[in-house]
């Protein structure tokens, strides 16, 4: 299956702000998702990979510097979207197709395997897991509206499926840590209880709002990413 038009790696999480309040986390927690722990260690590794890939990126003059705070936002909340995908997949028994999840990886693969050996290892898993989260999206799409994925249509049937989960996510329990600025439905970054839509493909299934460049080129070097 041929996917045009993807994003790469960095970029997929400088766009990903889906979007509360941590309640009784438990120390190191950045995140409980229906149950599921998600660590600060976690997402501090996942940023330390993703900096990592923007370093390169920046040699090559193809990236901007990021605010440290929110790559570690969007790297929560792709973890997050990640396990709620899988909680989702579980509860209602879907299947997904991992053709589709690898045509889906595929695309990050070849920038991925450029990196360093542990950022490559990270980000490999992290984007793996995530593909397979977008691809039990694509099964629900499909199921709700009767059309079978094709490349030309994913767009289409992330939407619906992410219209499916967000139904669902209603009943969910989601805790998160405050200091990633928690949006109503728990997601990080959002503030206002929004929750993203892809409106092409796959680069807006997230949705960020955008920060001077000229305020981050003034941050520490310890406040920021590439």
């Amino acid at each position: 299956m041929k996917l045009r038009g993807w994003v790469a790696p960095l970029a997929v999480l400088a766009t990903l702000s889906l979007a509360g309040c941590g309640a009784g986390l438990t120390p190191g927690t950045a995140a409980v998702v229906d149950g599921q722990r998600i660590t600060i260690q976690q997402v501090d590794d996942l940023v330390a990979a993703q900096c990592s890939a923007a370093d390169a990126a920046a040699k090559g003059g193809s990236s901007s510097p990021m605010p440290l705070s929110d790559v570690r936002r969007r790297s929560l909340g792709l973890l997050m979207d990640t396990a709620l995908s899988k909680k989702y997949a579980a509860d209602q028994h879907i299947t997904p197709d991992h053709r589709i999840a690898d045509a889906l990886y595929g695309q990050f693969e070849g920038a991925i395997q450029q990196l360093p050996a542990t950022a490559r290892d990270r980000l490999s898993t992290a984007f793996k897991d995530w593909a397979v989260g977008r691809a039990i999206l694509v099964q629900a799409g499909s199921a709700q509206t009767g059309q079978a994925p094709k490349s030309t249509n994913l767009e289409q049937l992330i939407n619906a499926g992410l219209t499916e989960r967000d139904a669902w996510q209603e009943k969910v329990t989601i805790h998160t840590d405050p200091r990633f600025s928690p949006a109503k439905n728990g997601f990080p970054g959002g503030g206002d209880g929004s929750v993203s839509r892809p409106t092409s493909t796959f680069a807006k299934a997230t949705v960020a709002k955008n920060v001077d460049p000229a305020w981050v080129g003034g941050l520490p070097a310890s406040q920021k990413c590439g």
